[in-house]
């Protein structure tokens, strides 16, 4: 585990704070984003963020052999931490989406994503073509953003991963407890698009904050 000064930890704790303020609008959370790309590993390296290495030891559990055969889109790809992790486990093939250029900018440095698209997970359509990939992951999603993710959001997700494929979303517990989040999933799996495989639940995704990770099976479209 990296070693953090004093200094570095207090600057860690400001920094997070600002990412999970509530109230602010799209535009602010994207510029906030954009402004600690190339100190946001440093960040949640000091708060001991999990959510990416687990997610990874899940999906690899999930997908144990052929992996060169699974096309992975990481939804809030971010600087790239989770492919980082998928990396690991052999999974190469995989697109980031994210709607801060700077964040993605910091990926590019590692060469971590074979598409870097640069949009936001909201009302819009995905410049993506339906059925195009096996798993997608949402993993840690702005905060502001994700507990109130509209059904069409969600339907895009579906849209743009194949039958009988996989979506994993990870985010802290306390989000999953939004009403909106909570009824807009449900709306889904009531409309036969996607079925609920399993649920679990981490302790101390990050200091003081348990984690879930939802994983959906999309349905025969």
């Amino acid at each position: 585990m990296a070693s953090y000064s004093e200094e570095d930890m207090k600057e860690a704790q400001r920094e997070f704070s600002l990412l999970i303020e509530k109230g602010l609008d799209n535009d602010t959370v994207i510029k906030r984003f954009d402004l600690i790309s190339d100190k946001y590993d440093m960040v949640l390296g000091v708060m001991e963020y999990k959510l990416p290495k687990w997610v990874g030891d899940n999906l690899a559990s999930l997908y144990p052999g052929n992996k060169e055969r699974v096309n992975i889109l990481d939804v809030a790809a971010g600087t790239g931490l989770v492919s980082v992790e998928m990396r690991k486990h052999g999974f190469t093939h995989i697109d980031g989406l994210d709607p801060s250029e700077g964040m993605l900018a910091q990926a590019k440095k590692n060469n971590l994503y074979d598409r870097y698209i640069c949009d936001i997970l909201a009302d819009n359509t995905l410049d993506i073509a339906d059925n195009t990939y096996t798993v997608v992951t949402v993993v840690g999603f702005s905060s502001e953003f994700f507990k109130i993710l509209p059904v069409k959001a969600l339907e895009e997700l579906v849209r743009v991963t194949k039958s009988g494929g996989r979506i994993l979303m990870s985010h802290f517990e306390y989000i999953f407890e939004s009403e909106v989040l909570r009824d807009n999933l449900s709306n889904l799996q009531d409309r036969g698009l996607w079925k609920l495989e399993d649920k679990k639940i981490m302790a101390e995704t990050v200091k003081g904050i348990n984690g879930h990770l939802y994983i959906y099976k999309v349905m025969t479209k």
